[in-house]
């Protein structure tokens, strides 16, 4: 008795569209998750006559069910009978299955589809990029410059930096990880260098790009052939076959015949390098080689200019670009780039926390008051980050009130190691 009074499903359907779309989308959501094997021969159990918004309203009027397309089981469901089978095979990808379905469900006031937005010409790129190059050459200043903001310490003596720091720049259509590393050492002298090179083997192993960062007087000399990088690097360099970009920084202390000549010399080191982009980075972001750089990785962005910021160089020189060409255009930078969806979200800036930056600022005072060796015999490690009194308790950062927050503080607690007493006191 009490079930005569419940009506039935295809009653309840008819009734009311939007149930009915609700339902259909159930059941194609059931067919994308089967649709990402590629073996199914065929789309022919996909519904493709769905009723329309004015069918939908005869079918309410007429208080009958409507009829469903029979959905036939997909292929790679089936067991196959004979593997020389001459019927062709069609293999779509997920992608081109959404699109399919989403232009399916067409009615009079639809909310639109994220899908379109997403389905765009312009496919995402994302890359792993390593910045490379001998000590002291400015590779954190570069990837500062980059981020446009300080991220990673950088001072006057070589070996400042000793761990591995990630650094992501976040567009519409690009994402790009700057990782950059220690110093390359051909000979270690000791167990901390030899985790240092060891950071950066890691590095270049995950790496989908590499920036490789040097100067006009370190690569003045003909004696060694690998300018700096070491045979081994070099070596993986051209064993890997990725994308080479290369930074000769620090041009305000050269001349322009001593630039020239840097260019020449990695160009033969390096000839299928995608570029060689002069530059100093000590004058921040809007640097002329800064700003090329940018617009070489970001170069999926439609408003990316490539040629343009090749052009704010100046006169180019020989070498510059591969294949003796004299400019590189836009589309030549994005082949560089795989293409692949975002590792990080859009706020994602780096993997590191407020407490390693806090004790490298710390070990950034260190190098720049302490001389001679003492800077690298010591190492900062963070014991307390009190964080209690960050925001005032009349309003936080985020508040709309319009209340005055007082001056924030963030108590830290650091110790200073070194490796033997007498050095205590010199701290």
């Amino acid at each position: 008795m009490v079930s005569s009074s419940i009506p039935s499903l295809a009653a309840v359907l008819s009734a009311s569209p939007y149930l009915m779309t609700v339902a259909a989308s159930i059941d194609s959501r059931s067919l994308i998750m089967q649709s990402t094997s590629s073996r199914h021969a065929s789309l022919s159990f996909l519904p493709t006559n769905f009723p329309s918004h004015r069918s939908f309203r005869e079918s309410s009027r007429a208080s009958r069910p409507i009829a469903y397309p029979t959905r036939q089981r997909p292929s790679h469901a089936t067991k196959p009978t004979d593997d020389n089978d001459d019927e062709p095979t069609t293999v779509t990808t997920q992608q081109e299955l959404l699109q399919t379905l989403d232009s399916k469900f067409d009615y009079r006031g639809r909310i639109s589809s994220k899908l379109s937005a997403a389905s765009s010409t312009i496919p995402h790129r994302c890359a792993l990029v390593t910045i490379l190059g001998r000590p002291n050459m400015g590779k954190s200043t570069l990837l500062n410059a980059l981020l446009s903001d300080d991220l990673a310490i950088a001072t006057s003596r070589p070996q400042t930096t000793r761990h591995s720091i990630l650094g992501v720049i976040t567009s519409t259509h690009s994402q790009i990880c700057l990782t950059d590393t220690p110093g390359i050492i051909e000979k270690t002298a000791y167990r901390l260098q030899q985790g240092m090179m060891e950071a950066v083997r890691a590095a270049m192993r995950d790496a989908d790009v590499f920036l490789i960062v040097t100067d006009a007087s370190s690569s003045s000399s003909d004696d060694d052939p690998s300018l700096g990088l070491g045979e081994p690097v070099v070596a993986e360099l051209q064993r890997r076959r990725k994308p080479v970009l290369v930074c000769v920084n620090k041009i305000d202390l050269a001349s322009s015949d001593e630039t020239a000549h840097t260019v020449r010399k990695w160009r033969d080191l390096l000839p299928e390098a995608v570029a060689i982009v002069p530059a100093c980075a000590a004058r921040g972001p809007n640097d002329a080689g800064v700003v090329a750089l940018r617009s070489v990785l970001l170069a999926n962005d439609p408003d990316a200019d490539v040629a343009a910021a090749m052009r704010g160089l100046g006169r180019p020189v020989s070498g510059m670009f591969r294949g003796g060409r004299m400019m590189m255009d836009g589309e030549e930078a994005r082949e560089m780039l795989p293409v692949g969806p975002p590792l990080y979200g859009a706020d994602f800036f780096t993997d590191r926390t407020d407490r390693f930056c806090a004790s490298e600022l710390i070990r950034e005072t260190l190098f720049e008051r302490l001389g001679k060796e003492l800077p690298y015999c010591c190492e900062v490690r963070i014991e307390t980050f009190d964080e209690s009194k960050r925001y005032s308790e009349e309003g936080d950062c985020g508040s709309d009130d319009g209340g005055q927050r007082n001056k924030s503080m963030i108590r830290i607690g650091a110790v200073i190691l070194v490796e033997r007493d007498s050095q205590k006191g010199i701290v």
